[in-house]
C-alpha cells in the first residue's frame, strides 16, 4: 500500500511539473509542448482511477465546510481540464492535427488561459490534499515520531516558499493571465530557464500553503 501512495504521490508532482513545463511554450518546440501535453492526459486519468472510490463516496457522509470546498474545487479542476483538452485538439499542429480548425486564435487563447487556470486550481487542490503529502513523506522517511523542531522548520520553508510566490505572482503577472487580461509579456529563455520553472514552483507552494492553513483555520473555527 505504502508502495502505491508513493507512486501515486511521484505522478500527482510529475503531473504539476508538466502543466508547467507546458506554460514554457517558448522554450520548447510545438511538438514536445503536445507530448508534454499529452503524457500529463494520461496521468490525470490514471490520477481518476487511482481515486475512483472517491466518486463513489461523494455523496456519503456530513458534508461541512471543508468538504464542500473540495468538492468544488475538483469539480472546477475537471472543467478546466476539459476545457483545456478540447482546445488543444481543436489547434494541435501535430499529433492530432487532423483535428485541428483553421486560423482559431480564440481558441488558442482560451487554451492558454485554461492552462493558467489548471495550474491554479490544481495548486489549491494539492493544498486539500497537503496532510496525505506530509504523511506519505513522513512514512517513506521513518519519521514515525513527531518533532517540534522539524514542524518549526517545515513552516519556516512554507514561509519562504509563499512569499516567493506572492512576488514570483506579480513578476509572471500570474493575475493578469487569470483574468484572462490579455498580456504581451514573455519570459526571456535565453536569459534564465531555471527561474521561469522556481517562480512557477512557488507559485504552486503558495497556493497550496494558503489553502492548507485556511482550511486549517475552518476547522478550528467549526469545532
Amino acid at each position: 500500500m505504502t508502495t502505491v501512495f508513493h507512486v501515486r504521490l511521484f505522478l500527482d508532482f510529475l503531473a504539476v511539473a508538466l502543466i508547467i513545463a507546458c506554460l514554457a511554450y517558448w522554450w520548447l518546440d510545438n511538438l514536445s509542448h503536445e507530448l508534454f501535453g499529452t503524457v500529463l492526459f494520461a496521468l490525470v486519468i490514471g490520477h481518476n482511477v487511482f481515486n475512483r472510490r472517491w466518486y463513489g463516496n461523494v455523496q456519503k457522509g456530513r458534508r461541512d465546510t471543508v468538504r464542500i470546498f473540495n468538492i468544488i474545487t475538483i469539480v472546477c479542476l475537471a472543467v478546466a481540464m476539459l476545457v483545456m483538452l478540447a482546445t488543444s485538439l481543436l489547434i494541435s499542429r501535430d499529433l492530432f492535427s487532423f483535428m485541428a480548425l483553421d486560423g482559431a486564435f480564440a481558441v488558442r487563447e482560451i487554451h492558454m488561459f485554461a492552462g493558467y487556470w489548471t495550474l491554479f486550481i490544481i495548486a489549491i487542490h494539492l493544498g486539500t490534499r497537503w496532510t496525505v503529502v506530509m504523511n506519505t513523506v513522513r512514512a517513506t522517511l521513518g519519521l514515525a515520531a513527531r518533532s517540534t523542531v522539524r514542524t518549526i522548520a517545515l513552516r519556516a520553508v512554507a514561509l519562504v516558499i509563499a512569499i516567493w510566490g506572492v512576488k514570483s505572482s506579480f513578476d509572471m503577472a500570474f493575475g493578469s493571465k487569470l483574468m484572462l487580461t490579455y498580456s504581451l509579456d514573455m519570459w526571456d529563455f535565453n536569459e534564465s530557464t531555471l527561474q521561469f520553472f522556481v517562480n512557477y514552483g512557488s507559485i504552486v507552494g503558495l497556493c497550496a500553503v494558503v489553502t492548507y492553513y485556511g482550511l486549517n483555520l475552518i476547522r478550528q473555527v467549526a469545532r
